[in-house]
């Protein structure tokens, strides 16, 4: 061994197999870390399992789950492909995007898009609410807020035997809390007395489907307050209707009153 080294072909010869060796030792190396990954170079990516319609917010995109995880080998895998959902928090599509499609950090930007479409879940629609500083908060509320939608009504009795309105008869107002947890979407501007917001104040909420149609039919044939909700809150306002019977029944005010206004104790 030793007249081996002490040639220069023979030195060139143990560093020729000390290297064959050495890659010999990688390529085992890599084949039992594949193994032992169970993956064989496959990369989880999230793929859309449904069409995502251009300036579809991230957040949304999750909520819906409009995607799957899959495997696809490594030499598959799109340049920017996502394989965590939460990075899609904060982001839109850009364009539509189409089942089978990995989902990239390219087809999704920031938003730039003052539309609050973009800020709505797939169960909610936005509604505008023309509004005054006696409804309540309507000056203090910001983007982001989230407030009880209560409205109020002058109701005439109903005639049990014919289902009409009493001839005659006095309107009775009544109070109930239609929408709860609502997000505030959009604020009234008034920053500029002359700006045609400030002379058309609008407040814009997004709605729960379920409560579309109430809270419209409230704007037409009432009066409606909101209520601005301390953050995180979970404690709901019972779904009752409110008279003037259920106000003071069961108060310490004057019984008198009470009794005067038809109650009974």
């Amino acid at each position: 061994m030793q007249r081996v080294l002490s040639t220069r072909s023979g030195a060139l010869g143990l560093a020729i197999i000390l290297a064959i060796a050495a890659a010999a030792l990688v390529v085992v190396y890599v084949k039992q870390y594949q193994s032992s990954s169970g993956s064989n170079g496959d990369v989880t990516v999230l793929v859309a399992n449904q069409t995502i319609p251009q300036l579809t917010p991230g957040s949304q995109v999750i909520e819906a789950k409009m995607y799957r995880a899959t495997s696809v080998p490594r030499d598959s895998v799109v340049d920017g492909a996502v394989s965590n959902p939460n990075d899609l928090k904060g982001l839109v599509a850009r364009n539509d995007v189409y089942p089978g499609e990995q989902l990239t950090t390219n087809q999704f930007v920031k938003s730039d898009t003052t539309s609050v479409a973009v800020q709505l879940r797939p169960d909610q629609r936005a509604v505008d609410f023309p509004v005054s500083p006696g409804q309540g908060m309507v000056g203090q509320l910001q983007v982001g807020d989230h407030v009880d939608v209560v409205a109020d009504f002058d109701v005439v009795p109903i005639d049990p035997a014919t289902g009409l309105p009493r001839q005659g008869g006095t309107a009775i107002a009544v109070t109930k809390t239609i929408a709860s947890d609502v997000l505030v979407l959009a604020v009234p501007d008034t920053s500029s007395t002359g700006s045609s917001s400030s002379h058309n104040p609008v407040l814009t909420l997004a709605v729960n489907n379920a409560d579309v149609q109430h809270v419209v039919f409230a704007q037409q044939k009432g009066d409606i307050y909101f209520v601005l909700r301390p953050p995180g809150s979970t404690d709901e306002v019972k779904p009752v209707i409110d008279d003037v019977g259920s106000v003071l029944a069961n108060r310490n005010g004057d019984p008198r009153i009470y009794a005067v206004l038809g109650g009974r104790h």
